[in-house]
């Protein structure tokens, strides 16, 4: 059974962030910038319908999606770039693969206790909070 990832989660910390931007060719001031905040996740989980709203103080980040159906997602101020999406679940673990311009990029998301655990990945260094 799938966990219901709803719910308001606060970053408490941030492992390998700029590596994983720096991997992802992200100019130096965005990397900067980002790797000092702290962003929350605010997360809506219904059946296969998931909204995750990745907000801060610099930019906020919207994702809308249902589980197994491939997307265009557009990480404009992210890393400018779009790719195709497609989230599916690993037992107990939301999984994202990103196809485009940079292969081997994705996530997963699960809890532990009361923490929401997030790996970023790229073929060439993973970061993790």
């Amino acid at each position: 059974m799938v966990p219901n990832l709803t719910g308001y989660w606060k970053m408490i910390s941030n492992d390998n962030f700029e590596e994983y931007l720096k991997a992802l060719d992200v100019n130096i001031a965005i990397r900067k910038i980002a790797t000092l905040l702290k962003p929350d996740k605010d997360i809506v989980h219904e059946g296969d319908h998931i909204i995750i709203k990745t907000l801060s103080t610099f930019k906020n980040y919207n994702m809308d999606f249902y589980v197994g159906q491939e997307f265009e997602e557009d990480l404009s101020g992210v890393d400018d770039r779009k790719c195709m999406t497609t989230i599916t679940w690993e037992g107990d673990r939301l999984v994202c693969v990103q196809k485009g311009e940079i292969e081997g990029r994705g996530w997963t998301h699960w809890v532990e206790g009361d923490e929401l655990h997030l790996v970023r990945k790229h073929h060439a260094v993973c970061e993790e909070h």
